[in-house]
């Protein structure tokens, strides 16, 4: 049984899409031959990973192969014209056909009417979002037919031991993830509201004790805005991880928190799969379509444009208090 997995990004939904690697993998058990053609940004993510058999970026790397399936998971016209070059007994999700037309098959329906390249056009698509109640998790069982998957993601462990030792253990470690790399602005912590959330959970009011640490996550111009943030607040016991250089050293530095604090991004996905405990905020996105597999507290924005995909989507409900009262659930 040769399965071939077509996923390339964003790159929180390669490692939500990595959990269904495993129940493949015991669903057809050692006569699987699991396959994935992935960007080269993603390729970390997924190097680990005991149940993928190849890990592939280029579409002529699968051409010499017939696949049993091939689950054809993105939308972009370039890739869909790179698995329409395949060959495979069956077809799952995405493709194209030679007039260029894209479309998707009705198998995977369920999440692809939601998306850009849904038959009801963009606003339809919209309006699913936002009325949709089923995780990606719930979705992708469906379309992969297989049980429901458990959070798993396997890093490089010589950066879990740097993180490890990096860290410590002398007092809890919250990271927080307040930014989303320009592109979302609506996704961002108000800054306001992110100096709110840092007095809160530095002050020993808060019961976490004195040795509790914040640690501000964010790389390139979000590592930026951290570190200028930090030295204005001018805190020892607030932290800025230096991940810019490697997924898999953000990774293991997730990995040795205690809790999370997080916009809908990597960091958030990585966190999930790592089983730390997290609090996410949505304005933009949907909350509903993220799994919590026990271990998230959503904080979903109440202005009207929640789950607009707006990039300016109303964000000011997101504020440090709500956070605050999630993270005591926790």
């Amino acid at each position: 049984m040769h399965i071939l997995i077509v996923k390339h990004g964003a790159l929180g939904d390669v490692v939500r899409t990595s959990y269904f690697a495993s129940p493949l993998r015991q669903k057809w058990g050692p006569q699987l031959r699991l396959s994935w053609i992935t960007a080269r940004s993603s390729l970390p993510l997924l190097r680990f990973h005991p149940a993928i058999n190849d890990l592939w970026t280029s579409f002529d790397e699968a051409r010499p192969f017939e696949f049993d399936c091939i689950y054809s998971l993105d939308d972009e016209t370039e890739v869909l014209r790179g698995v329409a070059g395949l060959r495979t007994l069956r077809l799952t999700g995405a493709h194209i056909d030679e007039q260029g037309k894209r479309g998707y098959t009705d198998d995977a329906a369920e999440w692809f009417d939601m998306g850009l390249l849904s038959r009801y056009g963009k606003a339809r698509a919209d309006e699913l979002k936002k009325l949709n109640t089923r995780s990606h998790a719930q979705i992708h069982a469906r379309i992969f037919e297989v049980d429901g998957p458990a959070p798993e993601f396997h890093g490089d462990q010589s950066l879990e031991a740097w993180a490890r030792e990096w860290i410590g253990d002398a007092g809890p470690v919250i990271g927080i993830n307040p930014f989303a790399g320009g592109r979302w602005p609506s996704k961002e912590l108000p800054e306001r509201e992110l100096r709110r959330l840092v007095a809160a959970l530095l002050d020993e009011s808060a019961g976490l004790g004195a040795e509790c640490r914040v640690m501000l996550i964010g790389a390139g111009t979000d590592r930026a805005r951290n570190r200028a943030l930090a030295q204005d607040i001018n805190e020892d016991r607030l932290l800025v991880a230096d991940t810019d250089d490697s997924l898999l050293r953000l990774a293991a530095v997730v990995r040795e928190l205690d809790f999370m604090v997080s916009s809908d991004s990597l960091a958030m996905h990585l966190a999930i799969a790592q089983r730390v405990p997290t609090v996410a905020f949505f304005a933009p996105t949907s909350g509903n379509e993220i799994d919590d597999f026990g271990r998230v507290q959503k904080l979903l924005s109440t202005a009207p444009d929640y789950c607009s995909y707006r990039h300016d989507a109303d964000n000011s409900s997101i504020t440090a208090e709500r956070l605050l009262e999630l993270l005591r659930r926790f």
